[in-house]
């Protein structure tokens, strides 16, 4: 009996694929999270100032932004495999200079490039994901490539703050140790396949067959790869993707993932960013240890959402995760909090709602876009969404210092109602379609979940 690639059941390939997969983006939690610990220390040795602070903290987003958008559409152009061995490598090779820089500009620089490779891992990981395993796997699979992130997030805060025991040169080895994740995952990463949708969205179904008769399964149908095989392709080449996400009408789908993912990371990079500071000029003491224990929040917010994509659905997930963190944000602005367990709690459920809703970050654009301009739609929403974490991480210490706690995080929460507004407006419900369903109909989608 045979099935759809779609519909095959999960095997231990599969399973080795996530686990794969799921080590970019646990270094790109960790690359990004652990300068939140370094900058206390590097702050006095660089001698920065607000400006300098802001760049350093924001530079990887700077980087996240050009990687995605440009690495996206050449993923689409070249092929997933390539890319996904190379951004690691790149990882290593930027993370190990950080530790001799004496100047804030080399390690502006430095962040900047680890962020383009960053940038570059979110398309290709999602894509290769989607593209590969069944759609009973690809919610909870892809809703675990941000768990992954959260765990090297969290890691990197209770790693850096294990180094700050070494002395005033702690941030040089926080900021080296993420060399290692980066080089163990580079050597598995190495035996991962070509995706054979891609293989067959480029005209090569014999290598796509061969592929998926290895590693899926001698009885697969091959119809979804015919039929990928069979798709116009237009456009040129690299960034040339992108006006095709225009010019064959995924404007809705590019403005719905670009806008909810930058008003989820907007709030969200800058505030885990400076929780420390946050929490010290809020009266709360032991603010280090006290975002520590925070960056555990996270990890039990993805799981849940990773726990719920499948069951209660994508829509109600992003729309319920958004009216969480504004009631969160709201509070924090505007009641007279005097204690530091209320200021405590209510950053507490800010963080889990928002990484559960994180949970689609990958997820959504994966399913929206077909495979010849997936790694270009993921790409070019997460270049979009980097416009808010880079300008909110920059902005936020010149905003606390400018206007105060309460106007900043008013802003937060007026950010997050426009993402809860697109959310209602036209978040499609992908759950249990067919991966090129879901891209095919995702307007209707959208539209049926408002009737």
């Amino acid at each position: 009996m045979t099935t759809s690639l779609d519909d095959v059941p999960v095997t231990r390939f599969h399973r080795r694929l996530v686990a794969i997969a799921m080590g970019g983006p646990f270094c790109d939690g960790y690359l990004l999270g652990i300068i939140a610990v370094a900058l206390s220390q590097i702050t006095p040795q660089l001698q920065l100032g607000s400006v300098w602070s802001g760049l350093i903290a924001s530079s990887a987003l700077i980087g996240v932004f050009a990687g995605a958008m440009i690495f996206g559409a050449i993923t689409d152009r070249i092929g997933r495999r390539l890319m996904y061995v190379l951004n690691l490598a790149v990882f290593v090779a930027a993370s190990i200079p950080q530790f001799f820089v004496t100047e804030a500009w080399q390690l502006f620089v430095l962040r900047l490039v680890i962020g383009i490779a960053v940038g570059a891992d979110y398309p290709i990981a999602s894509a290769i994901t989607a593209e590969l395993v069944p759609r009973k796997l690809r919610g909870p699979a892809l809703a675990g490539l941000i768990l992954s992130w959260w765990v090297g997030y969290g890691i990197s805060y209770w790693v850096g703050l294990g180094m700050t025991y070494l002395g005033d040169d702690g941030w040089r080895w926080m900021l080296l140790s993420g060399a290692v994740p980066a080089f163990l995952f580079l050597l598995v990463r190495a035996g991962v396949p070509e995706s054979p949708r891609w293989l067959a969205s480029r005209g090569r179904l014999d290598e796509a067959t061969a592929i998926v008769r290895r590693y899926v399964g001698p009885d697969v149908r091959l119809d979804d790869l015919v039929r990928e095989g069979s798709a116009p392709r237009r456009g040129g080449s690299g960034l040339g993707n992108i006006g095709e996400l225009f010019r064959r009408g995924y404007t809705k789908q590019v403005v719905f993932c670009s806008t909810f993912f930058l008003c989820q990371v907007a709030t969200g990079y800058a505030i885990r960013t400076f929780q420390p500071q946050i929490l010290e000029s809020m009266g709360v003491g032991n603010a280090t240890e006290s975002a520590a224990v925070m960056m555990l929040i996270p990890i039990l917010g993805v799981a849940t959402g990773l726990f719920l994509v499948n069951r209660v659905g994508r829509r109600p997930l992003l729309i319920g995760s958004f009216i969480a963190i504004f009631v969160s944000l709201f509070c924090l602005a505007v009641l007279p909090l005097h204690l530091a367990l209320p200021i405590v709690l209510l950053f507490v459920v800010f963080h889990f709602a928002e990484a559960a809703g994180s949970a689609l970050q990958f997820l959504y654009p994966s399913e929206l876009f077909p495979t010849d301009l997936r790694a270009t739609g993921v790409g070019f929403a997460s270049a979009m969404s980097r416009f808010g974490s880079a300008g909110g991480t920059f902005f936020l210490p010149l905003l606390i210092a400018g206007v105060g706690n309460t106007a900043t995080l008013l802003i937060g929460a007026v950010i997050t109602l426009v993402g809860l507004g697109v959310s209602l407006a036209i978040a499609p419900e992908t759950r249990g379609l067919a991966l090129a369903t879901a891209s095919g109909t995702a307007t209707s989608a959208g539209e049926k979940a408002l009737s």
